[in-house]
């Protein structure tokens, strides 16, 4: 019986060694190659600026139709405006830089977005000069690193700064740089 105990207790603690030399540990304070955020003032990144003149989509989002208007959101950057009034010929005729925004909804003459985490309602009675009359700070706001908001992760996969929150200011872009092992993006 002695000796059972003992056989078992010697196989129970070979196991552990061998379970941790197994393991991959890490050293979260060892710095590997990632992504690190850059900040910019929410001041100049929260508004909506009018370009009345058409750009190529870059990553396509939702479509919305009003009369003879197109509004589709570009992921991340803001919305394109096309006029269908002959759908063969369907022009880009503006394009409201909103960044941040990854959503968009119409009801009558009002468009509601994000614009990073706050929600703005932009009257768009006059296409070529809309207006925000409305902004709801924070509704969208988010403290989870594994957000799917694009602007709180790299597009790239890998090791990035873990994002930090500040009342006036917004990741606007992500750089190369030597990073912490927190944050991981598969």
């Amino acid at each position: 019986m002695k000796y059972c105990v003992l056989v078992t207790v010697v196989v129970i603690l070979s196991s552990c060694w061998w379970l941790k030399s197994n393991l991959q540990e890490y050293d979260y304070d060892k710095k590997v190659m990632g992504w690190r955020p850059i900040y910019g003032a929410d001041s100049i990144y929260k508004k909506l600026t009018v370009n009345n003149e058409s750009r190529p989509v870059e990553k396509a989002g939702k479509i919305y139709v009003v009369g003879n208007y197109i509004f589709q959101n570009d992921i991340g950057k803001g919305i394109h405006v096309i006029d269908n009034t002959d759908p063969v010929h369907a022009r880009r005729v503006a394009f409201w830089a909103l960044p941040g925004n990854t959503e968009l909804a119409l009801k009558g003459s009002f468009l509601y977005a994000n614009n990073y985490d706050d929600m703005v309602v932009i009257d768009i009675t006059d296409h070529s000069a809309p207006r925000i009359v409305k902004r709801m700070a924070d509704v969208f706001a988010t403290y989870n690193v594994n957000s799917p908001y694009p602007w709180q992760s790299p597009e790239q996969n890998g090791y990035y700064e873990c994002p930090k929150q500040f009342q006036d200011s917004v990741i606007v872009n992500w750089v190369a740089d030597s990073v912490h092992q927190y944050c991981y993006k598969p």
